[in-house]
């Protein structure tokens, strides 16, 4: 009888844990980020952002902040060298706002690209129990908020060469050992590099075997180690070359390129 208590306590607890899952409605997010990154030229005023609420039945609250690469600070604690405004802003279903971007001048690095993070956070409004369009009760319903980082490249004026330019200045190495493979990428450009997709060709034809690596991005200056998923170690030729494509200013694929590798 007491086992049976205990089974019943169990799944009554379940249960109840259970049923806002089951009550709430799916949650979307409605506002986007005109663009995946965004260059701030270092002789330019100002770079403007465009800011949509694509959800056109109820409006947005929303708070945007920059801060550092690698940081997490919040919109409280940030302190880089650009102001944004509007920091906080309504958009109407369906409606955009556009938030500028100001550089303000303190000191960075004149020789190579700085990468910020900006971050747009919706707050969805809360849901009234006697509108139509929702069947369930206000305490059923989960509220989120969602959050969307874009990155910014502050570009100095006098840069060598291209963002093009330094695909052709990456150097590839392999790194073999312990049965794992991994390519470790070196960028001796300005530039930061990302990447769209990368994989090891197992020789010069065309019908080569291809390993699929990770992608990132390779910072100016840096070195980046992506694994390769081979499930067991193999021997690679002398012929062998890294595939892959960049995600370039406008957020748009490069054509695919091919580099020999360095043993």
């Amino acid at each position: 009888m007491a086992s049976s208590s205990r089974r019943s306590c169990r799944h009554l607890a379940l249960a109840l844990f259970l049923l806002p899952l089951i009550a709430a409605p799916i949650a979307a997010a409605g506002v986007i980020i005109t663009g995946t990154r965004h260059i701030y030229p270092e002789r330019q005023r100002e770079i403007t952002i465009q800011i949509t609420n694509e959800d056109t039945q109820a409006p947005r609250l929303v708070q945007a902040w920059v801060e550092h690469a690698g940081h997490l600070d919040g919109p409280d604690a940030s302190d880089v060298p650009f102001s944004l405004s509007p920091p906080v802003f309504r958009v109407d279903g369906g409606k955009g706002q556009a938030i500028r971007l100001v550089y303000t001048g303190e000191a960075l690095p004149a020789d190579r690209e700085s990468l910020f993070w900006l971050n747009v956070l919706e707050v969805p409004p809360k849901v009234n129990p006697n509108d139509s369009a929702y069947d369930i009760p206000e305490l059923n319903y989960l509220r989120f908020a969602f959050r969307i980082r874009t990155k910014v490249f502050f570009r100095p004026a006098r840069l060598k060469g291209s963002p093009d330019d330094a695909m052709g200045q990456l150097r590839w190495n392999l790194h073999q050992g312990a049965g794992r493979l991994q390519l470790v990428v070196s960028n001796p450009s300005p530039y930061h590099v990302t990447f769209n997709d990368v994989a090891l060709a197992l020789g010069s034809r065309a019908d080569a075997q291809l390993l699929q690596g990770e992608s990132g991005m390779v910072a100016p200056g840096a070195t980046l180690t992506l694994s390769l998923r081979a499930r067991q170690a193999l021997a690679v030729p002398s012929d062998a070359q890294v595939h892959f494509r960049t995600i370039n200013d406008y957020g748009a694929f490069s054509p695919p390129q091919r580099a020999a590798l360095r043993f």
